[in-house]
């Protein structure tokens, strides 16, 4: 359908719970590019400082402290659920059983247990259940996909993807917040962050089925683990290296590196491709997003309004938590792997 289409439809009555970082900086821009699609009816925050902010930034809508009284409220019909990690199986729970959509921020749960019962829960109810995996919707995935599954560079053998930066407690807002430093779930940052590129590899190598990590702290300041290395296989014969350090001092990378017989695909910064065959640029194009933010929202809304298809479903949400938590848990083994010369 076509805008005009969807302007003849009723927008989404939305209920925000939990008005943090994300809401604010990435929800709701994506949102206020939305607005004949879906309008917010009321927002809730345990704290009632943050609750009043956003209430105000969402154009003077109702707010409320208590998540059960946004539930409660007949106007909304659907969900958007942006809480603290090991807050988001019980939220979804209620939020499921009160009869809205529900759609939640990644991770889906703070370990693999509560995903599964999370996923087999989900089940008994109708409603659409979404993860706002953002990775999942970005365009440019899609894009490297598209160019593998063309053969363009012949068979993928190997995959390296190096993600350094600096997390700054004294300039990322991320990282003062005390949940996050003082987490209730494995991993820290790498888990909260390195999730997006677990499924973003699912995405376009099918599944991840084995794996070795090795983990280091090396700012506590920014909570138990800041630092992972994991090499894995995947299931269609992809072997890989994915590095994910946020505490590098003195350089910023993020390049996806693809290996295939004819040729390599290099994505720089998650927007420019280049293929390169016989020392030769083949492709070298930028590709235009939102990051996945707009998309998913737009995503949400064609499940909700027309049965349009979930791609981000609790079950791949489930598994992208199953092999992150598989990758740090390996790395309790790494003392093992002694080399005998």
């Amino acid at each position: 359908m076509n805008q005009e289409s969807d302007d003849l439809m009723d927008p989404i009555k939305l209920g925000i719970i939990g008005c943090g970082i994300a809401t604010k900086q990435l929800h709701w821009q994506a949102l206020q590019k939305l607005r004949h699609k879906f309008e917010v009816a009321i927002v809730c925050n345990h704290t009632e400082p943050k609750a009043r902010e956003f209430a105000q930034m969402a154009g003077g809508v109702p707010y409320v402290l208590d998540y059960h009284k946004l539930l409660q409220h007949p106007e909304v019909e659907a969900v958007d659920i942006t809480l603290p990690i090991h807050l988001n199986y019980q939220a979804t729970k209620d939020a499921l059983e009160s009869g809205k959509h529900v759609f939640v921020e990644k991770p889906l749960a703070a370990n693999v247990d509560d995903g599964k019962k999370l996923v087999e829960f989900a089940r008994r109810f109708p409603q659409v259940k979404m993860v706002a995996e953002n990775y999942r919707h970005n365009p440019v995935f899609h894009k490297v996909k598209e160019y593998l599954n063309r053969g363009i560079i012949g068979k993928p053998y190997a995959v390296f993807w190096d993600i350094f930066h600096l997390i700054d407690p004294r300039r990322n807002k991320y990282a003062q917040t005390q949940w996050r430093i003082k987490h209730e779930y494995p991993g820290g940052f790498v888990f909260d962050g390195g999730i997006h590129n677990i499924a973003a590899l699912r995405l376009i190598f099918e599944d991840i089925v084995a794996g070795q990590a090795f983990t280091k702290s090396v700012n506590l300041m920014i909570g138990e683990m800041d630092s992972m290395s994991f090499q894995f296989a995947t299931k269609n014969d992809v072997h890989g290296v994915f590095n994910f350090f946020a505490s590098v001092q003195g350089m910023s990378k993020n390049e996806l590196a693809i290996l295939g017989k004819d040729g390599t695909l290099f994505l720089e910064n998650q927007e420019r491709i280049r293929i390169t065959m016989n020392d030769k640029i083949q492709i070298d194009e930028t590709v235009q997003t939102e990051n996945g933010f707009v998309e998913e929202f737009e995503a949400f809304y064609e499940a909700v309004r027309k049965n349009g298809e979930v791609i981000s479903t609790f079950s791949e949400a489930c598994r992208d938590l199953e092999v992150m938590i598989g990758a740090l848990e390996s790395a309790k083994r790494w003392d093992e792997l002694e080399l005998n010369g």
